[in-house]
């Protein structure tokens, strides 16, 4: 899948934060998808992706990739809560950069199930792949949410107060199919 018009561009670290509250009878999710790259600057037309965005067309172009692609990946996963398959869906989407060779693209997802007595469980499944860069997600869940067990592939800590994840995984960790957090 084409990421980006701009060919120099090269993935170098990926994070997420993903808040999970309850309201009434719903859990709400809502992610914040990192995405930082490295622009290799070759020689082409553009000096770099910054000059490349200033065409308004360019950079038009480029947001609605980024957004589709995303979307076009979420569609491919299977995401259920309390065993009930749920929809992901990008709402916000921007690219910014930390300076002038290291653009970011960052993501706002969101998406909602039925909250149940007792214990709840998340699940996502995807692909099994290969890291190509490090990847760092943090899952917050808002009081009275409190997690109870993590099945997952990649290396992970539990806060003390159960509410805070982390999950941590490094250039080459096999990334498993299968995810879930059980939580009450």
């Amino acid at each position: 899948m084409k990421m980006s018009e701009y060919q120099n561009l090269n993935p170098i670290f990926a994070s997420s934060v993903m808040r999970i509250s309850k309201k009434d009878l719903k859990l709400k999710f809502s992610n914040t998808i990192t995405y930082n790259y490295l622009d290799i600057e070759k020689d082409n037309i553009w000096k770099n992706y910054k000059e490349f965005l200033q065409n308004p067309s360019n950079y038009k172009s480029e947001l609605q990739l980024y957004w589709n692609n995303l979307q076009t990946i979420l569609d491919g996963e299977i995401n259920k809560i309390n065993e009930e398959e749920v929809s992901l869906k990008v709402i916000h989407c921007t690219i910014q950069f930390h300076d002038k060779t290291h653009p970011y693209v960052q993501w706002i997802v969101e998406f909602e199930g039925n909250y149940v007595d007792g214990q709840n469980i998340y699940e996502n499944f995807v692909d099994d792949e290969i890291l190509l860069y490090p990847i760092y997600s943090l899952y917050l869940f808002e009081k009275p949410l409190a997690v109870k067990k993590i099945d997952s592939s990649l290396k992970y800590k539990l806060g003390e107060s159960n509410r805070i994840v982390e999950y941590f995984g490094e250039l080459n960790d096999k990334l498993e199919g299968y995810e879930a957090i059980i939580f009450q």
